[in-house]
């Protein structure tokens, strides 16, 4: 490695001044501000800058130098001497409202077509026009805002991963969807343990499947994600899928693909999926109920005057509500929502079904609402209790509890007792209703018995109680017998339990990760494999969420947009991107390519073909396909604003170059 080369004071008759970057000297021209790297510091160098940049100041006496160095001093440059402080604000502001924008999930144009127009007018009324200037800079045009969330996007999937070969266990659920341009987007989450202890939830890869969206087509994306980012698949812990045949296939299904991978792997069916497949079936007459319904609200709703003449109706009627609601079977909640929207509105359509069909109606909105309300739990978004912890543990306590409410529902209703069904016992009550009570009763009870032997065949693990040791043991290692843990935690295990501290804690803690993730850290071996079961995703309610996300992102007018690096920021939870390093990797980059030009040049982009990957760095732009090279003397904060636009104008068409397959060209981000 050469030796740094030192400052001299006789340099400043070539129009250069020192500066320290990185702890290591450099010369800076008090004229253009340009800092040259350290092995420039050589008189030749130095005047073949002066007298190719400045070839008017050549001539000028070192008196004249010195006078621009005292100017040069007054002058609020950045730490890196080659920006204004006011532009490294500019660019910091371009940033945080680009990431406002993934956020709110809205189009990259508004910056340029929203927010700085109302920037300006709001600065200008209450600042004055000065003010308005500042903001005039601030960069917002779509490729800048596409720029900016692509980096933060970067930035934060760098992060993640660090963190993620940090955790000693991680999870992954994953699923797949069409979006609105027909193109099949896969989504996939992981469960990781953070620095600070905590169980986190982040976006780990959104991709596009190009053909079809089979098993092996899933696997084929993790396999070279995994194998790019040099992920473990031995700290698989757990994998969570919607349960399709292409996800739970015996033999080329994803689930038995990642087993192959890591047989120790937890595969899990969405327990959200299960609920909603056990609540399908109902009995015959409560499926013609349920499809008279359905007939109701179409009628209604697939005719625009039909819609207006109901809507008038309960206008008229003083209803507190005026429009019913369509039934969609891949959400959720709707069929509960439609059928109590459709009981509240029955008075204005009591003509339309017998009140034996009102009863049924009345007892599907009911249990439907118990239903529903099991859903929200097992979304986590039920229950305030629930936020922040969503393992396995908790979910099969609800389902299990559910199961057996359904046996209280059942007695309860062989004696006549409605108690929990309020829609159709206000009903029941009625004089109107009494000739079809033993009917209505009936059918309550097949249908219960139905849903009941639905919940045991979907949910076979969770009707009774679990024997298994180590899950006991998690639940509570204060109640098990030493004696039958596995040998390597027996001991460990009985410290535990005699100390007195930690099972204080555990009794005042608020759930289970929180007591192992941050109190039993003194049991690291009972902690690990606490930790590998708590990892494990129980439902896919993150990709349906960002599928949710999705439908935003791309919409009908954005429908060639490729959003994987929105939804990152979008869906991002924990992790914040790195704004003022980010800031150092823009385009504003002034270096000397080569040792031997000290010609200053401002470089856009490289292209580099593949086969010059073995020339080192800085040579490579010699061999570059295409290469953009703007000479520039000026450091003015609104020439650095025109050559972004251009900048902006040139990665765009040279993107489009290198997006053509026939192509072999590689980017270069590395400035």
């Amino acid at each position: 490695m050469p030796p740094k080369r030192k400052y001299n004071d006789e340099y400043i008759k070539f129009g250069f001044t020192d500066i320290t970057v990185n702890k290591e000297v450099r010369p800076q021209c008090v004229i253009c501000t340009t800092v040259l790297s350290n092995d420039a510091l050589k008189p030749a160098k130095l005047e073949r800058h002066l007298k190719t940049v400045h070839l008017n100041f050549s001539d000028r006496s070192r008196e004249f130098f010195e006078g621009k160095k005292e100017n040069f001093k007054k002058m609020k440059l950045g730490t890196s001497g080659t920006r204004f402080e006011t532009s490294e604000k500019v660019f910091h502001t371009s940033y945080e409202i680009s990431l406002l924008i993934a956020k709110s999930k809205k189009p990259h144009t508004i910056g340029e077509t929203l927010i700085k127009p109302c920037l300006l007018k709001a600065t200008e009324e209450i600042l004055g026009k000065e003010a308005a200037k500042k903001i005039q800079d601030i960069p917002l045009s779509n490729n800048t805002v596409k720029s900016r969330i692509a980096n933060m996007s970067q930035d934060i999937e760098e992060q993640l991963i660090c963190l993620i070969k940090k955790s000693p266990w991680f999870a992954l659920q994953c699923d797949e969807s069409t979006d609105v341009a027909q193109c099949c987007q896969l989504l996939i989450f992981v469960r990781f343990l953070s620095g600070d202890n905590t169980i986190k939830e982040e976006l780990l890869l959104s991709q596009v499947l190009e053909t079809t969206s089979r098993g092996v087509d899933v696997m084929k994306i993790i396999l070279d994600y995994f194998e790019k980012h040099k992920l473990m698949w031995e700290n698989l812990a757990g994998f969570c899928t919607d349960g399709a045949p292409a996800m739970l296939g015996s033999r080329s299904g994803l689930a038995t693909l990642v087993k192959q991978k890591n047989p120790t792997t937890l595969t899990t069916h969405c327990i959200i999926h299960r609920q909603a497949l056990a609540s399908k079936t109902l009995p015959k007459e409560i499926a013609f109920a349920m499809k008279i319904s359905i007939q109701l609200v179409n009628a209604v709703k697939n005719s625009a005057l039909n819609t207006r003449v109901f809507q008038k109706l309960c206008a008229n009627m003083d209803a507190e509500h005026e429009t019913l609601l369509f039934h969609t079977e891949t959400r959720w909640l709707s069929k509960g929502n439609m059928l109590a929207r459709l009981f509240e509105l029955r008075e204005e359509l009591k003509q339309l079904c017998e009140p034996k069909i009102e009863m049924q109606i009345a007892y599907l909105s009911d249990i439907f609402a118990h239903l529903n309300h099991l859903n929200l739990q097992l979304q986590g978004s039920g229950n305030v209790k629930l936020q922040g912890s969503a393992n396995i543990f908790v979910f099969e306590d609800k389902v299990r509890a559910f199961v057996c409410k359904i046996n209280l529902w059942i007695d309860k209703t062989q004696v006549k007792n409605y108690s929990v069904f309020p829609t159709l016992r206000v009903l029941i009550d009625d004089e109107h209703y009494k000739c079809f009570i033993e009917d209505i009763q009936h059918n309550v009870l097949e249908h219960l018995r139905v849903l009941k032997g639905e919940f045991t065949r979907y949910f076979p693990e969770y009707v009774v109680v679990d024997t298994d040791v180590v899950k006991k043991l998690i639940r509570n290692p204060f109640t098990v017998e030493v004696n039958n843990a596995q040998e390597e935690m027996q001991e460990e295990l009985m410290d535990l339990q005699n100390d007195s501290n930690l099972k204080s804690s555990f009794e005042y803690s608020t759930n289970l990760e929180e007591f192992w993730c941050k109190k039993a850290m003194g049991y690291p071996n009972i902690r690990q494999t606490a930790l590998r079961f708590l990892m494990v995703f129980s439902t896919t309610y993150l990709c349906e969420q960002g599928f949710s996300s999705l439908l935003s992102i791309k919409n009908k007018q954005r429908n060639r947009l490729n959003p994987s690096d929105d939804m990152r920021l979008a869906l991002s939870n924990s992790i914040v991107p790195r704004i003022s390093q980010l800031e150092g990797n823009n385009s504003y980059t002034f270096k000397c390519p080569v040792a031997s030009n000290c010609e200053d040049y401002y470089v856009i982009q490289h292209y580099k073909i593949l086969k010059i990957q073995d020339i080192p760095s800085d040579e490579r732009w010699k061999h570059a396909e295409a290469s953009i090279k703007i000479h520039t003397s000026s450091r003015d904060t609104k020439d650095l604003i025109i050559l972004n636009k251009i900048n902006d104008v040139v990665r765009e068409i040279l993107d489009r170059i290198s997006a053509d397959p026939k192509k072999k060209m590689i980017k270069n981000t590395k400035k």
